[in-house]
């Protein structure tokens, strides 16, 4: 549907005319002579509104709104409420303008009963409302079974409940809708186009399933919040020794591996060079020959029995006390919410 500026021009130009002389003044009707504004409020109220109508021609609307919110603080008229509107949305301010057009056009029906002159001012609320719609996105969210506790937020804010089921603007875009219960609180995304209206019902008791009661507190993830933890052995001490004698298995055996090569390396080339019983000039190679193989049988022997304690100790480590010894019990603890409570309860 095509925008009608024509249209807006028009009933802007016919409610510029009407709006000063439909302000409150001292001759209200019988009914409502206990809220009748006082003389100089209502004079204070016109001049304020001239100088908004003023100013908003000029199409300085930062300051024109100045002027029509300080007059309808004097003088509350569906007409400067009106205007208030028609800032913010000529400000951008496209999602508060419509709740704003929205509480005129509610304002002017209820004055429109007593004062009939104000029908024309709630009808051209709710033609502009409906025109800035166009350019906004409209969300609708109903909630099933609340209590005391359950709230509602549209894309950031909170949402009093006489607005509950009732069109809700938003930008257009990505916009997050979340009910919270006394117990959680359940988010929905919704993508919204502009012009888009969408209808989102909730539950609050689905979101509270347990439906917990106002004094009882709520179990969350029994035994998963925090793992088990057993209880240390007493022989944990050992460990460290453990690695130590490891480490001396593990070097026994780099130098049998080392002194083994070099062995069998001087033994091959002694039976090559001297092809039966050595010449006393190769005395000192036979003799280096035998060290390296006794340093490889010393390296093999310390190694064995380095990783033989080493993993002795090990095992050692990680098991318990003495068969006399009263077995621990495992620790767990478990995550308790309720209303004005949060706690842990365990067992150790």
């Amino acid at each position: 549907m095509r925008s009608r500026p024509w249209l807006r021009a028009l009933l802007f130009g016919a409610a510029s005319c009407l709006c000063l002389c439909t302000l409150p003044g001292p001759a209200a009707g019988a009914d409502d002579a206990a809220a009748t504004p006082a003389p100089d409020a209502v004079e204070k109220a016109q001049s304020l509104f001239k100088k908004g109508a003023a100013l908003y021609e000029s199409k300085r609307y930062a300051l024109a709104l100045e002027q029509f919110r300080a007059s309808y603080a004097a003088v509350p008229s569906p007409n400067s409420h009106l205007y208030i509107a028609r800032c913010l949305a000529d400000l951008g301010e496209l999602t508060e303008a419509y709740l704003e057009f929205d509480q005129v056009a509610a304002e002017a029906a209820a004055r429109a009963k007593a004062e009939p002159r104000y029908a024309q001012t709630e009808q051209t609320a709710q033609l502009e409302r409906d025109d800035l719609a166009r350019k906004i996105a409209l969300v609708t969210v109903t909630v099933a079974h609340p209590d005391a506790a359950t709230s509602l937020a549209i894309a950031g804010k909170d949402v009093p409940r006489e607005r509950w089921g009732k069109p809700f603007p938003v930008k257009p875009g990505k916009t997050e809708v979340v009910l919270r219960t006394r117990a959680t609180s359940i988010p929905q995304t919704l993508d919204l186009s502009a012009g888009e209206a969408k209808t989102v019902a909730l539950d609050a008791e689905q979101a509270d399933p347990g439906g917990a009661g106002d004094g009882d507190p709520v179990l969350l993830d029994e035994g998963a919040g925090f793992p088990e933890s057993e209880a240390p052995s007493r022989r944990a001490y050992l460990r460290p020794y453990a690695y130590a004698a490891g480490g001396v298995g593990v070097a026994g055996l780099a130098v049998f591996t080392i002194a083994g090569l070099m062995a069998s390396s001087t033994y091959s080339d002694l039976v090559e060079t001297c092809q039966g019983p050595c010449p006393i000039d190769r005395k000192d190679d036979v003799d280096a020959g035998k060290s390296q193989k006794t340093v490889a049988n010393v390296g093999v022997v310390v190694g064995a029995i380095g990783l033989v304690a080493g993993t002795t100790l090990l095992v050692l480590s990680f098991t318990g006390g003495s068969a006399g010894e009263p077995q621990r019990t495992t620790a767990s603890t478990q995550l308790l919410v309720g209303p004005g409570f949060a706690g842990l309860r365990g067992t150790f």
